[in-house]
């Protein structure tokens, strides 16, 4: 599981990373801290763990930078986690990981987080970053705008 936490910028000192990251998650003795820079976002992303999941995160929160709408909302399920990014016009409001090992968990997490920064499902199309399930698609197109894989 990818330990993770975004800071501005103006914050990040490489050689305070550990440190930063250790405010916020549990770190054990052997986890290496790297760190991505977030341009779009004026952020860094602190991390310990796979480089595949961080360049995942580091994709979503690129490709909800990039949208056009007002709302931004991507998600990706995996197999035992939902990672949810939500935007408002040029600002980050969210980038969170929750533990869903089904899409009902998922969705949950998706609509309390939408419900935290009042977000109207129904004017707001959720974006999903990579693979989405045909059903999971059709369960969500009750309650969104538009479902839409990037």
């Amino acid at each position: 599981m990818l330990k993770y936490t975004l800071i501005p910028d103006s914050f990040f000192s490489e050689s305070a990373a550990r440190e930063l990251l250790s405010q916020v998650v549990i770190l054990e003795e052997n986890d290496t801290v790297k760190s991505l820079e977030l341009p779009c976002y004026k952020a860094v992303l602190l991390y310990a763990g796979d480089d595949a999941d961080a360049q995942r995160l580091s994709g979503m929160l690129s490709a909800a930078a990039g949208l056009d709408r007002y709302n931004k909302v991507v998600v990706h399920q995996g197999p035992s986690a939902v990672d949810i990014v939500i935007a408002a016009g040029e600002k980050l409001l969210l980038c969170n990981s929750y533990p869903a090992s089904d899409p009902v968990t998922a969705q949950y997490f998706l609509f309390s987080a939408l419900h935290q920064f009042q977000i109207n499902p129904e004017v707001t199309t959720v974006h999903f970053f990579g693979e989405a399930d045909e059903t999971v698609k059709g369960d969500l197109f009750r309650h969104f705008a538009s479902v839409e894989v990037l």
